[in-house]
């Protein structure tokens, strides 16, 4: 719900709810004098942590004495009444354990009416406010529950309708404690859900999200009555991600479960128990909750290569839709293609292409590339994760060109049997290797300006012929397809 849809029903509650009082607060005695029932003043509102601060100064006459009858102050959030404070002198209130979200607070002054000639009758004067309060208390994300703490409200879990038979249990759990929902004492037709605070993955627009926990049950009369679901809210509904059943007892099993639609939104992670009577298993126990997020990188990269330059293509990751990407970088092996990798490139790049110079003297072998985005909370513009393309493998033969411009023509492309290489000069011999640098064939090519090379026992793929002739050696690659 948008803040101004929030807002406009808040004044359409408060307003309801003063709907029996005389306009503008005064109210008629028996003897039909009219008296007003003064607010309070300056009403104020601010966020502590994940708290409500709400303060105000006591109502005043036009004389700035304090009216009679005043006994006290009713709370109001979101136009629904929360809480009633006795007392003139109380000019606080904090509305505790509170969630990220944007409220929207009143406050009205309670009057005893017997000083006004109406004996035994209270009644409420107009609002003060309303003031807007904004909480922004996220946990911290990736979020991680593993009960240490031993307590559901060190990170704030909660119970809908009710904790009933959740518990903690400090000798159970990987390792203990964990969270149990017990099957005594035994109750009926139940539901009781153990649901996480509202997790921030609004800035999370271009990863996958994932929750991984660990779950056991304890079952004493099997047969599929009893369940276990996980869920996630997001889109103010509720979600299913996997049902589980009493259906024999179980070690501890782990669980990974991509919730990647909630990429981008707040949401929350939840274990429903229900069933028809807990007493058929001993406890559902449930340990290390893990709820992250997995940044997406650039997608289908590529290459071409001439002599010591290799030139690298990349694209965005698909779900870039709000330009969450900042930028990329590109980074290399040495020649033996091992860990690790070092960036090449000195400032963040905004395009989707890079030309690396491969340095002279540098040892012939298998270079390998990676390509990452830069990815930036859209909220507030703070750097949030680099992820990382596919590996790219480039092979490199150190004073060995590259076959343009040497007058080697190979055809066709990719090859299904067979290469057709011409030459303008007698070629000496050709040796063809895979992409990984190991020599798949190769022999003397006779001095011929023209022959084939069969493919057809290789598998499909990439590979790096090399060609000899009067003119020097020479590098191409090739593809078979078949």
């Amino acid at each position: 719900m948008n803040l101004l849809n929030k807002l406009t029903i808040f004044l359409l509650l408060t307003g309801m709810s003063f709907v029996s009082r005389p306009i503008l607060g005064q109210i008629a005695s028996a003897e039909n004098n009219l008296y007003t029932l003064y607010p309070p003043l300056n009403l104020q509102g601010s966020a502590v942590e994940c708290n409500s601060y709400l303060h105000w100064q006591k109502p005043q006459m036009p004389d700035g004495t304090t009216p009679a009858g005043l006994m006290g102050y009713y709370i109001y959030r979101d136009g629904m009444m929360v809480t009633y404070i006795s007392g003139a002198d109380y000019l606080s209130y904090y509305d505790y354990n509170m969630e990220y979200g944007t409220y929207f607070y009143a406050v009205t002054a309670n009057y005893d009416l017997t000083t006004y000639g109406v004996p035994g009758q209270f009644e409420e004067s107009p609002q003060a406010g309303p003031v807007t309060v904004s909480l922004n208390c996220d946990v911290l994300f990736p979020f991680n529950e593993t009960w240490d703490a031993g307590t559901f409200t060190f990170q704030s879990w909660q119970f809908v309708p009710a904790q009933g038979n959740w518990a903690m249990n400090t000798t159970q759990g990987d390792p203990a404690p964990s969270a149990v929902f017990n099957g005594s004492p035994a109750i009926q037709n139940y539901e009781m859900m153990m649901k996480s605070i509202s997790l921030p993955g609004e800035p999370w627009v271009c990863a996958g999200m994932y929750v991984e926990f660990d779950y056991k049950l304890t079952d004493i009369t099997s047969g599929g009555t009893e369940k276990m679901n996980v869920e996630f809210f997001a889109d103010n509904a509720w979600v299913s991600i996997l049902e589980l059943k009493n259906e024999g007892s179980t070690g501890w099993i782990h669980q990974k479960i991509d919730i990647s639609t909630v990429s981008g939104k707040r949401f929350r992670i939840g274990f429903k128990a229900s069933g028809l009577n807990s007493a058929n298993i001993g406890n559902w126990a449930v340990d290390n909750i893990r709820v992250y997020p997995q940044c997406i990188g650039p997608v289908n990269t590529s290459h071409s290569q001439y002599e010591n330059l290799v030139h690298l293509f990349w694209q965005q990751p698909p779900c870039d839709s709000v330009q969450a990407v900042a930028g990329y970088n590109v980074y290399r092996t040495d020649h033996t293609g091992n860990p690790p990798f070092t960036k090449v490139n000195s400032t963040l790049l905004p395009g989707f292409e890079f030309v690396d110079t491969l340095a002279f003297p540098t040892a012939s072998g298998i270079y390998k590339y990676l390509i990452s985005d830069v990815q930036k909370n859209w909220l507030d513009n703070t750097v949030i994760c680099e992820a990382m393309s596919d590996t790219v493998l480039v092979s490199y033969a150190f004073g060995i060109p590259g076959i343009e411009n040497s007058g080697i023509r190979i055809s066709p492309q990719p090859a299904n049997d067979k290469l057709v290489v011409k030459s303008n000069t007698p070629v000496e011999s050709w040796e063809l290797f895979s992409i990984v640098g190991e020599k798949a064939i190769g022999m003397s090519a006779g001095k011929q300006i023209e022959f084939n090379i069969p493919v057809t026992a290789l598998p499909s793929g990439i590979y790096f012929l090399r060609i000899k002739n009067g003119s020097g050696s020479f590098l191409s690659k090739v593809t078979v397809f078949h």
